[in-house]
């Protein structure tokens, strides 16, 4: 009997001792990406000192080099590279330029292994995804931030010892500047709409344009369809999706960003 008290003691006292280093399994606790508004990175649970070991942090996105269009949705990659390591986890958001306040949009398109955090102003891992070192995401872009926004992310290599000791942390950021008028002239020039018959998305345009990524993303910021090298005005059939907001995000080979809205009845 003494013994099963014992065990049972000794077990209460782990569990009372560890809950931080499991519960990080499951994600940031929120504002730890090393941005201005957050104030802290991963080292706030972590030990040691950002961005001192080899590894390597990156954000990869479509975001052309001309800037973001405002409504324009857009994918957002983190990869983090260290070798000899077999767990990771992140935390992503996005600030005005200004050290302003949160900005932007994100959506979900992993369920699996990524979820909101930080009131939805962030992304962070789940328990899944920690055995993995890239993460993706979309984010939706606001208007009228004259200094643009900044993305930081701060992202752990774990040495898996089960505790918060040992681990790497790094942190990065990158900045973009919103896209000038050109892209909405461009865009003045294209009409979308659908067509109540055959259902397909009918895509006008005042004059050939040619479109080198063509996607569809429903209003939670899923993809749902995706085609390469559409010439404009063009046909798209989409009688296999449900009624409903749909957003026409569209590169053309110049690099712009154009972006329509259809309702499919």
């Amino acid at each position: 009997m003494k013994k099963s008290i014992y065990f049972l003691s000794v077990i209460a006292i782990f569990l009372l001792l560890t809950p931080n280093v499991f519960s990080k399994l499951n994600g940031s606790p929120g504002a730890k990406t090393g941005s201005p508004m957050d104030g802290n990175n991963c080292t706030a649970c972590h030990s040691g000192t950002a961005n001192t070991g080899s590894g390597t942090l990156s954000v990869a996105t479509n975001i052309p080099v001309q800037g973001y269009t405002a409504g324009q949705t857009y994918a957002i990659t983190v990869n983090m590279i260290q070798s000899s390591i077999s767990r990771f986890g992140f935390e992503i958001t996005c600030e005005e330029g200004n050290f302003g306040a949160k900005t932007g949009t994100f959506g979900i398109t992993d369920n699996t292994n990524t979820k909101f955090v930080n009131n939805n102003n962030a992304v962070t891992h789940k328990q899944a995804g920690t055995t993995s070192n890239t993460w993706s995401m979309n984010w939706t872009a606001p208007a009228g931030l004259t200094a643009g926004v900044v993305f930081y992310v701060s992202a752990i290599a774990a040495n898996g010892n089960g505790n918060n000791n040992g681990d790497q942390v790094y942190t990065t950021s990158r900045s973009f500047a919103e896209a000038t008028t050109s892209v909405s002239e461009k865009q003045n020039k294209i009409t979308a709409f659908v067509n109540p018959i055959s259902k397909d998305i009918m895509i006008n345009a005042v004059e050939p344009i040619y479109i080198s990524n063509f996607e569809v993303y429903d209003i939670s910021a899923k993809l749902v369809y995706s085609k390469k090298e559409v010439l404009l005005p063009s046909a798209i059939n989409v009688d296999f999706l449900n009624s409903g907001i749909y957003i026409l995000n569209m590169q053309t080979r110049g690099g712009e960003m154009i972006t329509k809205k259809v309702i499919l009845p």
